[in-house]
């Protein structure tokens, strides 16, 4: 039994060395979407036009995702390392677009023509956390 496991540490050592080289070659952002590459909120509003319904972030927009769910889009971004100021500010922005928090807990929406819009604001640690959705009224 002792034998079986001193040749299984190293095979599992091995397997691990093995799983964890990267191959350069590949791009890992492009099997997640692009959600990792670095762009401008103009270059998003102008893929997803929709983002044109919400104030322009000026953080930075490293990691970011697009879905749509059942009709409802959906732009999420996750600034690191960022001052809660950053926050504020966006904060700001909303509710001079219209949004409204209605309970105080960093959740503004906004009635357009076209959509239902929310966006969920959230700072912890450094790390802001903002959903911007769009639900058509169609």
């Amino acid at each position: 039994m002792m034998k079986k496991i001193l040749w299984l540490c190293p095979l599992l050592l091995l397997m691990l060395a093995v799983i964890g080289c990267d191959d350069k070659s590949k791009d890992d952002d492009t099997t997640l979407g692009g959600q990792l590459s670095q762009t401008t909120w103009a270059s998003e509003v102008e893929k997803y036009p929709f983002l044109a319904n919400f104030p322009a972030y000026d953080g930075e927009l490293e990691n970011h995702r697009y879905s749509e769910t059942m009709g409802m889009l959906q732009y999420i971004i996750m600034d690191y390392n960022c001052e809660e100021s950053l926050k504020t500010n966006y904060c700001d922005k909303l509710t001079a677009a219209g949004f409204v928090d209605e309970n105080g807990y960093g959740i503004y929406k906004k009635t357009t023509t076209e959509y239902q819009l929310t966006v969920s604001v959230s700072y912890t640690g450094g790390t802001l956390a903002l959903s911007l959705s769009a639900n058509p009224l169609n």
